[in-house]
């Protein structure tokens, strides 16, 4: 037989092609390979939007003070106000990042609070010297106790032309701006929280106490100025302290706006101006010191506990307290919490503290909630150059629509883009694989 020369030829069975397919199955996973990790690294990029991140320090080179309250201005809600036990008032124009010392000489307050009514306002409470109005979103403050009897203020609040102040000896309210100041009673109580439901022709006044001689009960009531409160009964437990007490923007789920009343038995609300209460299920069996409602849906409503049991943590509702969830993590373990507040940012956002009374740690953290609806935002939330104050807000100015974002708590947004790309992917690998082996069957077919 002739030799064809310069051609040697192998037999098959030597030559399988096996590193021919190992370098297809290479070629073809690489793509499966490089979507998996675009999933991968995109799932910690939107849990970074569920968790807890602190803010800047109180004050260079000082350590952090418990934080007792904190205020978000309406108009401009990266401005932040809050009360501490050693820095005083503090004022941040940048959500937090950095802060202020706004009051000389004040080092020790309870609460700060905006008014909502009138732009740039805002009022704060301390431990010894008394009540504080700010009318340029909290740059400068002046003192004013005209009347007020006891200078230990220990919360605030303010609507339908009046200012209620909580104190250590009672109740005062003032209808003139805070020019002056009038006892309502409850002297022998430390009054931790105050809340005003209008009304038609004024408003019903809450008050809650966490200290003194209760004459039956912690909460009570008013429908005037006279004085003349009614301890508030209806299943709401005559022993419960009260530390907190939020009042609804608008209806949810009844006539009324809801009232809500964080004590050391749980949370309770009512939906029919105080008569009835009821306790709030899905929550830990714990104390809840803090509560609030979102300014533009009444029906979504924030709990913060300071419990020492590690119940304590903030929590959240989206369905008028029929259900909860923590609000996303990295808070301390066994957190207490002890100032909460809401940015009405796009999206918005929580901003808590918490303190360790055992080893002094404290921490202020904020969060963004993508669950949760906003309205009337600056969504830059930059506060202007100069603020003047201006006349109170008409009850009926027309208001932002609300924008309703998803009921859930994570945003899977990015998680349904990745598995997308997955998939397309995996299709891809599939359809190759497939036309590689119907090839490799021509080719080789005998």
């Amino acid at each position: 037989m002739g030799r064809v020369a310069g051609i040697l030829c192998y037999p098959y069975s030597v030559f399988s092609g096996t590193h021919v397919k190992l370098f297809r199955h290479l070629v073809l996973l690489t793509p499966f390979m490089l979507a998996t990790g675009l999933l991968v690294a995109m799932v910690p990029a939107a849990a970074a939007d569920t968790r807890w991140t602190t803010v800047g320090t109180q004050q260079p080179g000082a350590g952090d003070q418990p934080v007792w309250s904190i205020a978000v201005s309406p108009a401009h809600p990266a401005v932040l106000l809050s009360a501490t036990q050693g820095h005083g008032v503090l004022r941040s124009i940048d959500s937090g990042t950095s802060w202020s010392a706004v009051i000389p000489s004040i080092a020790k307050a309870w609460v700060v609070r905006f008014d909502a009514q009138h732009a740039g306002t805002a009022y704060a409470g301390t431990q010894s010297a008394g009540f504080y109005k700010s009318t340029d979103e909290g740059k400068t403050w002046t003192a004013a106790n005209q009347g007020l009897t006891n200078l230990d203020v220990r919360a605030v609040d303010a609507g339908v032309g009046l200012i209620v102040a909580g104190t250590a000896q009672g109740v005062f309210y003032s209808n003139d701006a805070a020019a002056s100041w009038h006892s309502l009673g409850l002297s022998s109580l430390s009054i931790a929280a105050v809340g005003l439901l209008p009304k038609s022709n004024g408003a019903t006044i809450f008050a809650g106490a966490d200290n003194g001689t209760a004459p039956g009960a912690y909460l009570s009531k008013t429908e005037d100025l006279s004085g003349n409160w009614t301890i508030v009964k209806g299943s709401f437990p005559g022993d419960a302290i009260v530390a907190s007490l939020a009042i609804g923007s608008a209806p949810s789920g009844g006539s009324q706006p809801p009232v809500l009343a964080g004590t050391s038995e749980g949370l309770f609300r009512s939906d029919d101006r105080g008569t009835t209460w009821a306790p709030i299920g899905g929550l830990p069996s714990s104390d809840f010191n803090l509560a609030l409602f979102n300014p533009a849906n009444a029906d979504q409503i924030y709990a913060g506990s300071d419990a020492d049991q590690g119940n304590g943590g903030v929590f959240r509702s989206l369905d008028r307290g029929a259900s909860w969830s923590p609000l996303g993590a990295g808070l301390p373990a066994k957190p207490r919490v002890t100032a909460l507040a809401l940015q009405p940012l796009s999206p918005a956002a929580a901003v808590a503290a918490t303190w360790n009374p055992t080893n002094g740690t404290v921490g202020t953290y904020r969060i963004s909630d993508t669950a949760a609806t906003i309205a009337g935002a600056n969504p830059t939330a930059a506060p202007a150059t100069s603020v003047s104050a201006s006349a109170t807000v008409r009850a009926n100015a027309g208001a932002p629509v609300p924008v309703r974002r998803s009921s859930g708590s994570i945003p899977y947004q990015p998680y349904a883009a990745a598995a997308a790309v997955l998939l397309a992917v995996v299709a891809v690998i599939l359809a190759r694989r497939w036309r590689i082996r119907r090839e490799d069957r021509r080719t080789y077919a005998p």
